[in-house]
């Protein structure tokens, strides 16, 4: 069983026709209208609810922000990498996936699949070994997105890019010494869009996979962005060119 935490991530879990929670947990005495939302409808779908102790509730999630409510389900399933590529947003013409090499944070993480989710990208992809997995934390930060889009791990980053290339993907990683200017680049195709790790970015074998080096023009000199700060910029841009595109077709 794993804990998920945060009132969106189980609001989320609640409007699926199959929750995979096994009980939900509410701080007693804590009130507010999504709370009541929340209570309502664990009861209307049979799920048992418990109250226990704000004190009780910090210690089960570790001291993090639960907002007075948790559940307990099995164990997050990712996705096939084949569940990424049928699941192109059909506001685009383009598939657009995102490989992650060596996140280990697990609010970045939250936070860059938050992002692909909200502006159309299929999935993302991160690997089994030395990289953050989807955990309770990383449901909380992502807002619940990761219940919403699928998520493969992978067991080896540079095998999964020449699957994706053999399907037409070209292969974008984003550096922030070595990169071509960001807003130069033509993402009218299908991309796979690498981010590298927060202490070192990608490594050596990724970075020479990828077909094309972006970086983010940035107005003062600095080492880099933070990388969910960067996933969030480039695939908004991403999103700006694919939008204008697709209206003027």
């Amino acid at each position: 069983m794993e804990i998920i935490y945060g009132i969106n991530p189980i609001k989320i879990l609640l409007r699926q026709q199959q929750t995979g929670l096994e009980k939900v947990i509410v701080a007693s005495g804590k009130s507010g209208s999504a709370l009541t939302e929340i209570i309502e409808t664990v009861r209307q779908k049979k799920i048992p609810v418990e109250f226990q102790t704000r004190q009780y509730l910090d210690e089960l999630v570790g001291n993090s922000d639960h907002q007075g409510v948790a559940g307990l389900r099995l164990a997050f399933v990712y996705s096939d990498l084949d569940d990424l590529l049928i699941n192109r947003s059909p506001s685009f013409n383009f598939d657009l996936i995102l490989i992650l090499d060596s996140i280990m944070d697990p609010q970045n993480l939250g936070a860059i699949i938050r992002t692909s989710y909200c502006l159309g990208a299929n999935g993302v992809i991160i690997p089994s070994d030395r990289a953050a997995s989807v955990t309770a934390a990383v449901i909380k930060s992502s807002a619940g997105s990761t219940e919403q889009m699928p998520i493969a791990r992978v067991t080896n980053l540079s095998q999964t890019i020449d699957y994706l290339k053999e399907r037409g993907f070209w292969v974008f990683g984003a550096d922030a010494h070595e990169g071509g200017n960001l807003k130069e680049m033509d993402f009218n195709c299908n991309v796979a869009l690498v981010l590298g790790g927060e202490a070192k970015g990608i490594r050596p074998l990724v970075k020479k996979k990828c077909d094309f080096l972006l970086s983010v023009p940035l107005q003062r000199s600095f080492d880099s962005l933070n990388v969910s700060v960067a996933a969030g910029i480039i695939q908004y841009e991403i999103f700006n060119q694919r939008s204008r595109s697709k209206v003027i077709c």
